[in-house]
């Protein structure tokens, strides 16, 4: 069954930025604009994404996953499973999600190392780009 859409305005420059991104990649600017809106709302897995892909990826995409956190949802409630976990109130169910949403933390650590790897290997000045001083 498909899912239901809904029509978004985009502004002519982000589009022609998902194109050219899209047309790096083999991919539909529409795919690109998904994907990044289902990154930041939580509806795509980053498990899906194998470090391995992110050679494919522009710049511009290396440095979106570089700076990519858990989106919020995942992030509010893993924070609020800790908070039980530490006061004892936690469930087995509620430490199999706990455990999940840990595992994705870990892959997104590991995405971002492999994004900023691929970026230095691209000559990126790292310390510039994470503003970390020299």
């Amino acid at each position: 069954m498909e899912e239901p859409t809904r029509e978004l305005k985009v502004p002519a420059a982000i589009f022609e930025r998902a194109e050219a991104i899209g047309s790096d990649s083999g991919r539909s600017a529409e795919s690109v604009i998904v994907d990044g809106l289902s990154l930041l709302f939580g509806e795509l897995t980053d498990m899906e994404l194998e470090p391995e892909a992110l050679e494919d990826f522009a710049d511009e995409q290396l440095l979106a996953v570089v700076h990519q956190r858990l989106a919020w949802p995942h992030d509010s409630r893993l924070r609020e499973l800790m908070q039980l976990g530490q006061l004892g109130q936690v469930t087995k169910e509620e430490i199999v999600e706990m455990e999940d949403l840990v595992a994705r933390f870990d892959h997104q650590v590991l995405l971002r190392s492999e994004a900023l790897l691929q970026l230095k290997r691209r000559g990126h000045d790292i310390h510039n780009l994470l503003k970390l001083g020299a």
